[in-house]
């Protein structure tokens, strides 16, 4: 499920500046296809922070998707509202920010095995090896 919706919020976000571009264009029905596109993005959103919460508690999966979807869906609200407000300052550049997050998600969930057990710590935060007789001539 979580896989399906990660799919439908990624083309969604994927087609909006095409809609908006087409609009600016001069194809004005185009304004009412993004304003649609941007409500079943944002429900895909929701929908995904649905299946990431569940994949988490009930899968046993990493609860990173859902954190991840949450501030997406954060992001898709507040793009919305800058969007009906006219502030194509903030709402451009945040467009490209939820697109750049959506690919990037999309990727990651199916990158994902399940049931496969996450590393425990980092290689960078793992504690030193043990020296090995070289490093110790050469000290």
């Amino acid at each position: 499920m979580l896989r399906g919706t990660a799919v439908l919020a990624a083309l969604f976000a994927l087609a909006q500046p095409f809609l908006a571009g087409g609009f600016l264009q001069g194809i004005y029905p185009l304004l009412d296809a993004h304003m649609m596109a941007a409500m079943i993005l944002s429900t895909a959103v929701l929908l995904s922070v649905i299946a990431a919460l569940l994949v988490w508690r009930l899968g046993g999966g990493p609860s990173v998707f859902a954190l991840r979807y949450t501030i997406l869906l954060v992001l898709c609200v507040a793009q919305i509202s800058l969007g009906f407000s006219r502030v194509l300052i903030l709402h451009i550049p945040l467009g490209v920010g939820i697109f750049v997050l959506a690919e990037k998600f999309v990727t990651d969930v199916f990158r994902h095995k399940p049931g496969a057990e996450p590393a425990t710590e980092p290689a960078e935060h793992a504690e030193p090896a043990e020296p090995t007789e070289t490093a110790e001539v050469q000290a």
